[in-house]
């Protein structure tokens, strides 16, 4: 049973001896422990969150201004959006053989591969 649940029959055990002051501190417990719950969801996801950026980070190799995962070197991603954001974006190559970020091309940020 979990906290919610008890809190739960608490106030229905509470309602039956109609004691007011009693039955608004139990309500008042109830709403807290629900905010606990939801701030517990939301942390759990924030932990799962950086552990799945660590695992990336552990795995990214640095290599002519972009970064690439892992030894089969897929990629190239742009350095910037991971460097400032933790964002993996994939750069394009377009047919003057320059690498650009759809994130900053409108910032012209472009890289020459030679």
């Amino acid at each position: 049973m979990g906290v919610i649940d008890t809190a739960r029959e608490a106030i229905t055990l509470v309602q039956k001896l109609d004691n007011v002051e009693l039955l608004q501190k139990i309500l008042a417990l109830q709403s807290d422990a629900l905010k606990m719950v939801e701030e517990n969801g939301e942390l759990k996801t924030k932990v799962r969150e950086l552990e799945e950026a660590f695992k990336i980070k552990d795995s990214l190799v640095f290599e002519n201004n972009s970064y690439y995962i892992g030894e089969k070197k897929d990629g190239p991603y742009c350095s910037l959006c991971w460097d400032t954001d933790r964002r993996l974006v994939h750069l394009h190559k377009d047919e003057a053989n320059w690498w650009w970020c759809l994130i900053h091309q409108k910032e012209k940020h472009y890289l020459k591969v030679y």
